[in-house]
């Protein structure tokens, strides 16, 4: 009865056109607009994805398992008698090619245009597999782009840390291994144009300089970081006092023992006096030393009194803060080549890791270009066998399901 069946279906329904892939069977079909056909279709993620969605895809083993796909076409051209024919006989038709096929539904699509019948397809394929969703192919997908996310960049500034120092901001932004150690942050607050720093801190040692903090807004800073931050500790220092006059900048270094209001207890007081004597052997000379009491209430005139008074040079406010503008100004100047220098190697670090996505990228487009390649003469040599098929045979071919592949099939109105 099923070789009767078929026999008498064989006789009613012929082959319009067979091919390998998707694009071929879009051809035949924008070719004919005046035609009502019933399309099956074996294929994959892997073919139905055009180049930049594919890239975009997380390569899987699945997406080059092939499924059989039935596609409805109406023309826009086609005949109304030919259409309600094949709507009243379309789960006929179907029932007939699923029984070749051996499946139970052969997921049923109705034909709009190119890509958006493309786009279902990969969204019913999806649903297959557990609602796996892949990205859309548009009419304008680029071939060969590769997507640059702007880096963002932690700026540098010392005006824009937020109320961190130059040193906690610096640590912050490039690393500890990136900032100065002890030794070397006390060599910058001595030169006399050192940058960026201005002013240090260090935690009482008697065998080495350890850094507590570290700033470039001068002595005024230093003070107000002092109560702000640290008074509750011990600490050693040094910060750079600049005076602008006619003749350059004349200089002077002040030395800070301090121990905060609420550095009370007998273990601060130990570490205060113990280390008072090496910390003032490893910080070296000073114009003059501020204590507690000095630095609670400092000013820019105390400061200048201070100068006049251990240094024996008149210097006035104006002065003071003229040098610190001049020296901000050098500051900032620091931090914009540092910034260039920061930009330039994430750049190149940037440049190189493009490349190396656009290598790869192209290495697996030559894969799948080759997958693709290999298969064309197979194709060629199977078309010729379709040639010499009816529809049943050609369908039972098709279903094997060893390449993708599709054909268009006619019903004959006349039998």
């Amino acid at each position: 009865a099923k070789e009767q069946e078929l026999k008498k279906a064989a006789e009613k329904i012929k082959v319009f056109a067979y091919g390998g892939l998707y694009d071929e069977m879009t051809e035949a079909l924008d070719r004919d607009k005046d035609k009502v056909l019933l399309g099956i279709i074996t294929t994959s993620v892997e073919e139905l994805l055009d180049d930049e969605a594919y890239m975009r895809t997380e390569s899987k083993t699945y997406h080059s398992e092939l499924t059989p796909i039935s596609i409805q076409y109406s023309g826009p051209d086609a005949h109304y008698n030919e259409v309600d024919y094949y709507k009243n006989h379309s789960h006929e038709m179907e029932s007939f090619c699923e029984r070749l096929f051996n499946v139970d539904r052969l997921n049923p699509i109705v034909y709009s245009d190119k890509i958006e019948t493309r786009n279902r397809m990969l969204n019913l394929l999806g649903e297959a597999h557990q609602d796996e969703g892949y990205p859309e192919v548009t009419s304008d997908s680029p071939s060969s782009t590769v997507s640059q996310k702007a880096a963002r960049f932690r700026t540098m500034r010392v005006a824009d840390t937020g109320g961190l120092t130059a040193y906690k901001h610096a640590l912050n932004v490039q690393g500890a291994d990136a900032v100065p150690d002890g030794l070397s942050l006390l060599r910058i607050v001595r030169e006399p144009l050192g940058t960026p720093y201005n002013w240090v801190l260090f935690k009482p040692s008697k065998e080495e300089l350890i850094i507590e903090d570290g700033g470039s807004g001068g002595v005024m800073e230093l003070a107000n970081v002092l109560h702000r931050d640290y008074n509750d500790q011990v600490l050693f220092g040094l910060a750079r006092v600049s005076f602008a006059n006619d003749f350059g900048l004349s200089q002077f270094w002040c030395a800070l023992e301090w121990k905060g209001e609420n550095a009370s207890g007998v273990k601060a007081l130990k570490s205060y006096t113990e280390s008072l004597a090496p910390m003032a052997d490893r910080i070296g000379d000073r114009s003059f030393t501020l204590s507690n009491s000095s630095a609670m209430d400092l000013s820019p005139q105390i400061v200048v009194d201070f100068v006049k008074k251990s240094c024996n040079k008149n210097m006035t406010v104006q002065a003071l803060e003229h040098a610190h503008e001049m020296e901000q100004k050098a500051i900032e100047e620091y931090w914009d080549k540092l910034e260039a220098k920061e930009k330039a190697k994430r750049d190149a670090l940037n440049a190189e890791k493009l490349k190396r996505e656009e290598d790869e990228r192209k290495a697996r487009l030559k894969i799948r270009a080759s997958k693709l390649a290999d298969a064309k003469d197979i194709r060629e040599t199977r078309n010729k066998k379709w040639s010499k098929m009816n529809a049943p045979e050609l369908l039972e071919d098709l279903g094997k399901r060893d390449l993708s592949g599709w054909v268009l099939l006619q019903v004959d109105l006349d039998k």
